[in-house]
């Protein structure tokens, strides 16, 4: 029950939109990490955040407009994935679900919230700033505690109950489907990246840096990510440098 309920802190932390929230809690790597400190395995919360993250590389939130709940598939996957003893592979696709389920609650928590505007709006023609601070802290915490806290705590609560008996009840042949798309779905997420990111001339530094570290089995992300940015900074060492002449020394040459 008090784990639970401190998921539920968690989920209101995470949505109120205050820098600890934000920068602390929001991403599933730390989402996972919090998670699994609260049931006593940060460690396992922390491998199942990175690889729940990894799934969602991609995701990209317009105008407020999410295409699933990141939110919600890095807290809550973590919580029913650790407390089910799940493998991360099916802690993935079990995470995204969640993300999928949780958007409609996302939604209406914005669709709450943005009628809160127009009442300050209200207090501030008065020049209530009392008025103003006083919707600032009650309603839209409370809309915040309502939408995404306690469904976040009944998740947490019943949700491995659940998550159990849906489990007992798959063939082994769908859970192997399970873990096979869990494996899957994090290459999803790099490819989505990719999508926005990726330039052409540097497409092979990516191709070997994933050769190289999988044919030499190398778990260890930080050794990796200091070789990348050495061979980074030699690459565009490497690059000729641009002359800028300005008008006067072209008229002289």
């Amino acid at each position: 029950m008090i784990q639970a309920v401190l998921v539920g802190l968690l989920a209101w932390a995470q949505s109120s939109s205050n820098p600890l929230g934000w920068w602390l809690i929001r991403e599933p790597l730390m989402a996972g990490f919090w998670v699994g400190l609260i049931y006593g395995k940060p460690v396992e919360g922390l491998i199942i955040g990175a690889a729940i993250n990894v799934a969602f590389l991609g995701w990209n939130s317009t105008g407020g407009a999410n295409p699933s709940d990141l939110y919600s598939a890095g807290l809550l996957g973590t919580a029913v994935a650790i407390q089910s003893n799940m493998s991360t592979e099916q802690a993935v696709v079990v995470a995204v679900s969640i993300g999928v389920i949780g958007n409609y609650a996302w939604i209406l928590f914005m669709s709450i919230n943005s009628m809160l505007p127009s009442i300050q709006d209200k207090y501030a023609e008065k020049g209530d700033v009392r008025g103003i601070m006083l919707i600032q802290a009650i309603p839209s915490q409370a809309v915040v505690i309502l939408v995404r806290g306690v469904p976040a705590f009944l998740a947490a609560f019943y949700g491995p109950t659940v998550i159990d008996g849906l489990l007992a009840a798959v063939p082994a042949w769908g859970i192997a489907g399970f873990n096979t798309v869990g494996k899957v779905l994090p290459a999803v997420g790099v490819a989505m990246l990719l999508k926005y990111m990726a330039r052409n001339d540097l497409l092979v530094f990516f191709g070997l840096g994933f050769a190289v570290s999988a044919y030499m089995g190398m778990n260890n992300l930080l050794f990796g990510a200091f070789i990348g940015a050495a061979m980074g900074y030699i690459y565009i060492s490497l690059q000729p440098k641009e002359v800028t002449v300005n008008a006067r020394e072209e008229d002289e040459i």
